[in-house]
């Protein structure tokens, strides 16, 4: 505490006033009016912490110092530069290293070392290699600034993966909140356009590209679209206009983008309406309207192609519905016209089938059928031989069988106590039954049907026996059983 002699007080006009340096007030001592509040010391004053060293007070502390200047003992000597300092010495030094190499002026050079100092205020180069950090703020100024520097020359510097810059420079953009701008694809038509050699008329094939980038840019070609490619399309097509025969290869080379994103691009010009245009027609007209993003034309081409799949489909289902009942109907016609057996057997009408029918039905004379012996061992003895008589001089087979038949026949019902006689009768005397069954009250329609298919409807000998023989089969249950009844 001391006086101050040469201050009065304003409030009573007094000179005694108290200046307290630890409390940083200055007080009347007349009236008690408070002069001075926080008061700040210019004396240098040093401090003594816990570690034994001092600090001076009221030193000058820079921004990028984390803390105090450290001393010893009493002596303001310094033991080295921090950690964080260290790191933005040597950003600093990276990023003029590879400024140079880019050719980035002084402007750009301090921009970048502006961003690496937010980028390690904020803790983003923890974890990750400085040099990616670096390589990502350059390419940052370069975006904001727009030179003619792609991510791609950052990553040929530094022989790393492309892939892992951008997800550092993404990184970065997102956490500094810095909207990069797009880039402007006519930044790389001069550099580009170098490195093809045009030779004198660098310029011309140069103006001419940026036209087509003009062009391509109010069709909406540079939306999504790698800057490069764009680039590659429009040289390649302004050095054919040109009278220069660059291949593709030779500007994938310069340009650095894949083959099949080069063409991709020249497909996509040439569905526009420019391309459409003769060089002289294009060089001296600008079209005014726009065609359509290439994206929404080819989600549109996508959309008619299903459509019109879809009305292909439905189209093929009616053509086979149609299909389907010319078939129905002409196989009706088919069957309509097509003459109805009138009996079941009458498919035995041919000769030449007779004996395989037989042969099937009866067996070799070895082998004789079993059912077939039951069966005949219910036949009536006139009903049998009547049956044979009428084919022995043709079926040998047959011929030599009654005798080993009539051993086992029997007292036996006669044919017109069983009720089969009408049926028998049917079967041998078919033209008696045809001609009582079309003797009605008309005459038979026969034209159209030849003689060989009026045969087909009727049964012959052979046919009526086989019949008879098939009945006989099939009903040997029931004439065993009619014939245990009658022994009973």
């Amino acid at each position: 505490v001391k006086m101050s002699g040469g201050r009065v007080c304003a409030a009573c006009g007094g000179s005694d006033i108290e200046v307290d340096s630890a409390r940083g007030d200055a007080v009347c001592t007349g009236c008690g009016s408070v002069l001075e509040d926080n008061i700040i010391v210019s004396e240098v004053q040093f401090v003594e912490n816990s570690g034994g060293g001092s600090s001076a007070v009221g030193q000058f502390v820079s921004l990028d110092a984390a803390g105090k200047t450290q001393t010893v003992g009493g002596f303001h000597v310094n033991l080295g530069k921090e950690s964080r300092a260290q790191t933005l010495q040597n950003g600093k030094r990276q990023i003029h290293h590879l400024g140079n190499q880019l050719q980035l002026n002084q402007h750009c050079l301090d921009t970048a070392f502006n961003f690496f100092k937010m980028a390690v205020s904020k803790h983003l180069t923890r974890g990750r290699k400085m040099t990616h950090v670096i390589a990502a703020c350059l390419y940052l100024v370069c975006r904001t600034e727009g030179t003619p520097h792609m991510l791609l020359d950052l990553s040929d510097l530094l022989q790393v993966n492309v892939y892992v810059l951008g997800k550092t420079f993404l990184l970065l953009a997102r956490e500094l909140c810095i909207n990069a701008p797009a880039i402007d694809p006519c930044l790389y038509i001069p550099r580009f356009a170098h490195m093809l050699e045009f030779g004198d008329k660098n310029h011309e094939v140069s103006m001419t590209a940026l036209r087509l980038l003009q062009q391509m840019k109010r069709d909406w070609m540079h939306t999504g679209r790698r800057p490069s490619g764009l680039c590659g399309a429009a040289l390649l097509v302004a050095a054919r206009m040109h009278d220069f025969r660059r291949t593709v290869k030779e500007v994938i080379r310069v340009v650095k983008v894949g083959e099949s994103t080069l063409r991709k691009r020249l497909t996509e010009f040439e569905d526009t309406p420019a391309s459409q245009l003769t060089i002289d027609e294009f060089m001296t007209i600008d079209l005014e309207e726009e065609c359509d993003p290439p994206s929404f034309i080819a989600g549109q081409r996508k959309i008619k192609i299903q459509q019109l799949e879809k009305e292909l489909s439905k189209k093929l289902e009616e053509l086979e519905g149609e299909i389907t009942s010319y078939q129905d109907e002409i196989e009706n016609e088919l069957e309509n016209s097509r003459p109805k057996a009138k009996r079941v057997y009458a498919n035995y009408s041919k000769d030449d089938c007779i004996e395989d029918t037989i042969s099937s039905i009866f067996g070799d004379e070895d082998g004789e059928d079993e059912e077939l012996a039951a069966a005949a061992n219910h036949l009536n003895m006139d009903f049998y031989n009547e049956l044979l008589d009428k084919d022995r001089s043709k079926e040998k087979e047959i011929s030599v069988r009654p005798s080993a038949l009539e051993s086992l026949l029997g007292p036996l019902p006669t044919a017109a106590s069983l009720g089969i006689t009408e049926s028998i009768k049917e079967c041998i005397l078919t033209k008696d039954r045809d001609h009582n069954e079309n003797t009605g009250d008309g005459e038979l329609d026969l034209s159209g049907i030849d003689d060989s298919e009026i045969d087909m409807y009727i049964l012959n000998d052979s046919e009526a026996r086989i019949k008879a023989e098939l009945w006989m089969k099939e009903n040997a249950d029931y004439l065993k059983e009619q014939k245990e009844k009658e022994a009973r």
